[in-house]
Order: structure tokens, then C-alpha cells, then sequence
């Protein structure tokens, strides 16, 4: 078995080839090209396995590489002490895989992992928009002039109110700036309502109070199946709505939160509000928790829990959500249970 670490950048790619002892026996820099690299892992003969980083290449290289090696190993960044340059990166993803030190990161493929670049490229845009209509409030809270809100932003004639021709130009452009990325914003829920169509997945978790068409892209985006996750005490770890114990010698240093992703911790949080907005479980889920004595975070962390365990169960079983079922489920067993007794 041959062990290769590769060290991926967009002009170039750096190899290192680790036999079984931990002895280097191979090692290139090659252009990033599809048959540059195809070219060298193919001269590596035998049974070979294969890492690298996630980076933006990553699922580039899992596709062309997957059915090249044996094992293929996509991992996290890890922080580096001390000297550090290609080919030390590349000799310590070889190493930490021949000794099976790697966490592999979820990659496939899959159509649905395609969802990630437009959920990325709204996220992105978001961020944008959010950021150039602070400026805009920003320029009026200058000179005490007041907001009215979201109104402010479709509004454009308010610039006449600035009293510098100045102040008056960069308000203009800004209401452009922001009339534009509000039409790129619609574009991409267009595009987000149109996928509920074409997938079943997104369709599906739609039924879910507090999930709309933005959310459902983002989970499937992300999770792109929930076989991934064998219990939801999985999910809500990757979620990051759970955190782990920290011991030593026998003594709790507090807790530590999970390794997962974090958009998807921001999609379930969110989706409370909206999951409680109606006479739902997840209404009664938040209203059990206060009468029990948490507090509204705690309440709200369960309610979080609780969609998401939804959302497993709702995507690993094919059917639509159905409000009552857990409820209905519960009071046939407790009416088996007393007549058995």
C-alpha cells in the first residue's frame, strides 16, 4: 500500500508518496491540470490511498480522483507549527494517513452537492447587500437625519435630504448598488423555489413548519443526505447544537462545541421563530421547556433539537411532515401500555 499526500493549489499541485514504513519513495510538483494529475497518480503503481485539504478545489479532485485510488481521504486544515511549505504539507497528509490519523470531511458525487456553490453565491450576495445598506443608514444617522426602516431602501428621493453634493452622490450610488443586488436576491429565490420542483428533497422538507425554500436549499446543500448521520445526536453534533464534555484525570473542564458546520446550526436556529409562529409541536415543544423552568435560550435550543430531528426523520422516511404523528404515535402507546396493565 502506498500512502500519497497532496498538497492542492490552483497553479500547482505537490505529491508525496509514503510507503507502509513512512519512507518518502516518490515526489512531484505538477501543474493543476486534470491530466497532469491523473498522470502521476497513475504512475504510483499498486494499492495506494489518497489526501488532501478541503479547499475550493475539493470537490474538483474528489470527482476526478475518487475512482483513481483505493481509499481517498478529504480532511480539515490543520494548523502547522514550525517550518512549512508544499512538500512538508504534502509529507504530513502521508504520514497522518498512514497511520490513520485523518478525519474525512463529506464529499460526493452527487447533484445535489452542485446546490452548494448557489447556496454559497446567495450567502455571499447576502452579506453584500447587508453591508451596503448599513452604509446607506450610516450616511443619514451622519447629519441626525431619520430612517423610516426598511422603507429607506426603496426610497432613493431621500438622498436630496443630505445637505453635501457629496454625501447626495454616495447615496445615489449606494440606492443603485442596493436596487441591483435586490434584483440578483430575487433571482436567486427564483432559483431556490424552482429546485423545490425539480427535487423531492427540498419539496419534502418544505413541509416542515419554519423550513421555506432558502432553508430547504441550504440543509440539502450541506447535508446532501441523511444517511450520513445515524441518529440525530449525529446531526445535532455536525449542526453544532450540542457540545461535548471536556476531562481530564477524572475532572470536567466545561464543555467544548462540537466539530460540524455551522450554517446549518444558523438554519435551525432561525427556523424556530417561524416553526412557532402557529399552534405546532414545535410550539408546544417551547411551551413544555418554560413550563419545566428553562429559560426562553434553552427552550429555544430544544425547539432547535427538535427541527432537526424532524428534518432526519422527515428526509430518511420519504413522507411529508405530519404534525400530529409523533403525538398520535405516543398515545396509542401509552393506551397499549395501560391495557396491557
Amino acid at each position: 500500500m502506498k500512502f500519497i499526500g497532496l498538497d492542492a493549489h490552483s497553479k500547482t499541485c505537490f505529491f508525496v508518496v509514503m510507503n507502509k514504513r513512512g519512507k518518502v519513495v516518490m515526489k512531484q510538483r505538477v501543474i493543476t491540470d486534470e491530466r497532469n494529475i491523473l498522470d502521476f497518480v497513475d504512475s504510483v503503481k499498486g494499492q495506494k490511498k489518497l489526501a488532501y485539504e478541503e479547499g475550493v478545489l475539493s470537490q474538483w479532485l474528489y470527482i476526478l480522483l475518487k475512482d483513481q485510488v483505493n481509499e481517498l481521504v478529504v480532511c480539515q486544515p490543520s494548523e502547522h507549527s514550525g517550518a512549512k511549505n508544499d512538500e512538508i504539507d504534502a509529507g504530513e497528509l502521508a504520514d497522518l494517513l498512514r497511520v490513520g490519523r485523518l478525519k474525512s470531511v463529506f464529499h460526493a458525487d452527487n447533484e445535489l452537492m452542485n446546490l452548494r456553490t448557489l447556496v454559497s453565491g446567495q450567502m455571499d450576495l447576502m452579506s453584500v447587500l447587508n453591508q451596503e445598506k448599513n452604509r446607506l443608514k450610516a450616511l443619514f444617522r451622519q447629519v441626525a437625519i431619520p430612517t423610516p426602516g426598511a422603507k429607506i431602501y426603496s426610497s432613493p428621493d431621500m438622498a436630496f435630504q443630505l445637505p453635501t453634493d457629496t454625501q447626495k452622490y454616495v447615496a445615489c450610488t449606494l440606492f443603485e448598488q442596493i436596487a441591483l443586488l435586490e434584483e440578483q436576491r430575487r433571482g436567486y429565490l427564483e432559483r431556490f423555489e424552482s429546485n423545490a420542483k425539480k427535487y423531492k428533497e427540498i419539496k419534502r422538507l418544505m413541509t416542515i413548519p419554519g423550513i421555506g425554500p432558502i432553508r430547504a436549499n441550504q440543509i440539502v446543500a450541506v447535508m446532501v443526505t441523511p444517511f450520513r448521520f445515524p441518529d440525530k445526536y449525529h446531526l445535532f453534533s455536525y449542526s453544532k447544537l450540542t457540545k461535548h464534555n471536556r476531562e481530564s484525570d477524572g475532572k470536567q473542564y466545561g464543555k467544548k462545541p462540537a466539530s460540524g458546520h455551522p450554517l446549518l446550526k444558523d438554519v435551525f436556529k432561525s427556523a424556530v421563530l417561524g416553526a412557532m409562529k402557529s399552534n405546532t409541536a414545535f410550539r408546544r415543544k417551547y411551551n413544555e421547556k418554560r413550563a419545566a423552568g428553562a429559560d426562553a435560550r434553552e427552550a429555544r435550543n430544544a425547539v432547535a433539537k427538535k427541527i432537526a430531528a424532524t428534518v432526519l426523520a422527515v428526509w430518511k422516511t420519504g413522507k411529508n411532515y405530519d404534525d400530529k404523528h409523533k403525538e398520535v404515535t405516543w398515545a396509542a402507546h401509552s393506551k397499549k401500555s395501560h391495557s396491557e396493565t
